[in-house]
């Protein structure tokens, strides 16, 4: 049975652990060598994008505020791709 990750059941399940709504069984979700990649390069483009925020783009006033706003826009998209990518892939039952 086909069922879509909503953005509660991607926030609600934080050890990955999901419920089928139809049938109540518990499952997991089979994470794959891409997806490791996925988070791998994701932590690396976060870093060094804040470093180059921190070094080129901000000045020492107003670096908290563009700082903060620039990790919560990163944390919704990368929360967005994630819940996309984690839609396709396949469960296993536990």
């Amino acid at each position: 049975e086909k069922i879509e990750l909503t953005t509660k059941g991607y926030f609600g399940s934080l050890f990955g652990k999901h419920i089928c709504p139809n049938c109540s069984i518990i499952f997991k979700l089979k994470r794959t060598k891409v997806y490791f990649l996925w988070i791998f390069l994701s932590i690396i483009f976060v870093v060094f994008s804040s470093l180059f925020i921190i070094n080129f783009v901000t000045n020492k006033e107003v670096l908290d505020i563009t700082y903060m706003v620039y990790l919560g826009i990163l944390f919704f998209v990368y929360c967005f791709i994630d819940r996309k990518i984690e839609n396709s892939l396949p469960t296993k039952a536990i």
